[in-house]
């Protein structure tokens, strides 16, 4: 992850929003994963809402997985 998601001041909507994208997650599939419909998914990317523990436990655990998945595809690569 980059070092800017740990920065003082960075909202968790704006960490989780760097990693939808930086794993290829669009609004609807994240927002699936977690429970909720597009537009709330998107309202916490813009910190206009803030997310349910039990969203944020249903995404951080797919986030987790798909970052294992690129990692693991990443060294079959190489």
């Amino acid at each position: 992850m980059s070092e800017f998601l740990w920065e003082a001041g960075v909202s968790i909507g704006a960490r989780l929003k760097v990693e939808r994208v930086r794993l290829g997650f669009s609004h609807a599939a994240i927002g699936h994963i977690g429970g909720v419909a597009i537009n709330a998914q998107g309202r916490y990317d813009n910190g206009i809402r803030f997310a349910r523990a039990d969203y944020l436990a249903n995404v951080a655990q797919a986030l987790d997985s798909a970052s294992e998945c690129l990692e693991k595809a990443k060294e079959l690569i190489h």
